[in-house]
C-alpha cells in the first residue's frame, strides 16, 4: 500500500485536493495519508506577458530506499538550486520506498512532498511511477536523482538549458563524481568515474543511458511511453529502470545526451563485495533489455559494444594462456621497444583523467603511476560482467 503526506501546511488533510485522474490512467494505489509535512502548495504556472520568455517548470523526484544518512544532504542541495527567471522548481517530492528507517522523518523536516511507500514490489520503478502519477504529470520537465546524491547549485539550470536548446533531446544526465570518501574501492571507483566522463567528452557528450544518479526528461516524452505501456514510464520489472526507460525513448525518436556544464556528487560502493553486486546487477540488466529488443536502431550500438567487450575478453584470456605455456615450456621471451607504445599511450590517457579529478592527492597519482592496481580492477569489472552475461544466457534469475 502506498501513502502519501499533504504539501501545504496551511490546508487541512481533509480538504486537500489531488491531482485530477486522467483519462486511461492506471489504477493509483490507494493513498493513507500520515502526518502533514511543512511543505509549499504548487503555484500555478504564470502565463507569460506577450513577447516574454516562457516559464519551464520542473518537478523533482527523489526515490529512497533506507537513505537516512543521505537524504538531508540531498534535499538540501535541490533546494539551494540556483535558476534564472524562466525556469520555476515547482516541487521537490521524496518517496520513502519499503523504507525501515528514518527516511521519511528526516526529509519533512525540509519544505518537500513526502510520498511513504509501505508495500511497493517495484523498488526504484515502483516510486518514481508513483511519484511521478501523484505529483509531476503538469511538469514541462521531471527530474529524477538517486537520494545519495547531491547537486551543485547551477545542476538544474545546466540541464534544463540543455532540454531548453534542444527539442529533440528527450532526456538529460548529469556528469557526476565520487562524494568524499575513503579505502581503495572508492578510489578507483572515483577513478573510473573520471575516465568515463572523459569517455562521453569524446563522444560529444551522446550516452548509453540516461544515468539514474540525475536525469532530466521532458514530460511528453514520459506521456509518450506511459501511453503505450501500462500508464507507467518507468519498467517495474527491469533491473536498470533507467537504461530501459532511455532505450523506449530511443525507439520513439527522442535523443539521450549529458548536459556538458551540469555536475553531481553520488557515493558509489564502499566495499568491493558491495561494486560487485552492483556491476552484476548493471550488466544483467543491460543484457537483458538487448536480449529482450532484439537488434534496433535503439540497441545496435550497445549489442556492438557487447561483442566486442566478448572478443576483449577472449583475446585477453588467450594472451594470459599463452604467457602461462611459454613459462611452462620454457620458450624464451624477446622484447621489442614499439610494444611498449600501447602501454605508454594507456597509462598517458590514465593520467590526463587523474588530472581531472577533483580533488586527487598523492595517492590518486600513485594508482595511476602504478597500474598494475588499475589493471586487476579492470580484470575485476571485466569477471564481473562475464559472470553477468552467463547468468543472462542461463536465464539465472536476478534480483535487486
Amino acid at each position: 500500500m502506498a501513502s502519501s503526506t499533504a504539501v501545504s501546511p496551511s490546508t487541512p488533510p481533509s480538504t486537500r485536493r489531488r491531482p485530477a485522474r486522467r483519462s486511461g490512467d492506471p489504477d493509483v494505489p490507494t493513498v493513507r495519508l500520515r502526518t502533514a509535512v511543512a511543505a509549499p502548495a504548487r503555484p500555478a504556472p504564470a502565463r507569460p506577458a506577450r513577447g516574454a520568455t516562457a516559464v519551464t517548470t520542473v518537478t523533482v523526484l527523489v526515490p529512497a530506499h533506507d537513505e537516512e544518512a543521505g537524504i538531508a544532504a540531498t534535499v538540501e542541495g535541490l533546494l539551494a538550486q540556483e535558476v534564472p527567471d524562466e525556469l520555476r522548481i515547482t516541487g521537490v517530492v521524496v518517496v520513502a520506498n519499503n523504507c525501515s528507517d528514518r527516511t521519511a522523518e528526516i526529509a519533512r523536516r525540509y519544505p518537500v512532498t513526502v510520498l511513504e511507500m509501505d508495500d511497493n514490489p517495484d523498488k526504484k520503478a515502483g516510486a518514481l511511477n508513483h511519484g511521478w502519477r501523484e505529483t509531476a504529470r503538469d511538469a514541462d520537465l521531471v527530474l529524477t536523482m538517486d537520494a545519495d546524491t547531491v547537486l551543485r547549485p547551477d545542476t538544474v539550470a545546466a540541464m534544463a538549458a540543455a532540454m531548453r536548446g534542444n527539442a529533440v533531446l528527450g532526456a538529460v544526465c548529469a556528469r557526476y563524481w565520487a562524494t568524499p570518501g575513503r579505502g581503495l574501492a572508492w578510489r578507483l571507483q572515483r577513478l573510473e568515474y573520471a575516465r568515463y566522463d572523459d569517455l562521453r567528452d569524446l563522444r560529444g557528450w551522446r550516452v548509453s543511458v540516461a544515468s539514474g544518479a540525475a536525469a532530466m526528461y521532458r514530460n511528453h516524452a514520459l506521456e509518450q511511453v506511459a501511453a503505450d505501456r501500462d500508464g507507467s514510464p518507468w519498467d517495474g520489472a527491469s533491473l536498470i529502470e533507467d537504461y530501459a526507460l532511455t532505450l523506449e525513448l530511443k525507439s520513439r525518436g527522442w535523443r539521450v545526451a549529458a548536459a556538458k556544464g551540469a555536475h553531481v556528487y553520488t557515493t558509489p560502493p564502499s566495499t568491493f563485495r558491495a561494486v560487485w553486486r552492483q556491476r552484476l546487477r548493471w550488466g544483467r540488466g543491460g543484457m537483458d533489455e538487448c536480449l529482450k529488443r532484439g537488434w534496433s536502431p535503439a540497441t545496435r550500438q550497445d549489442v556492438l559494444s557487447y561483442v566486442l567487450f566478448g572478443f576483449s575478453v577472449f583475446f585477453r584470456v588467450l594472451f594470459v594462456a599463452m604467457l602461462a605455456l611459454m613459462i611452462i615450456y620454457e620458450v624464451p621471451f624477446r622484447y621489442a621497444l614499439i610494444g611498449l607504445v600501447p602501454l605508454g599511450v594507456m597509462w598517458l590517457e590514465r593520467v590526463t583523467s587523474m588530472w581531472r579529478v577533483p580533488d586527487r592527492g598523492f595517492r590518486d597519482v600513485a594508482l595511476v603511476a602504478v597500474v598494475l592496481v588499475e589493471d586487476v580492477y579492470g580484470f575485476f569489472l571485466e569477471l564481473c560482467a562475464v559472470v553477468a552475461a552467463v547468468r543472462c544466457l542461463n536465464a539465472h534469475r536476478q534480483a535487486w
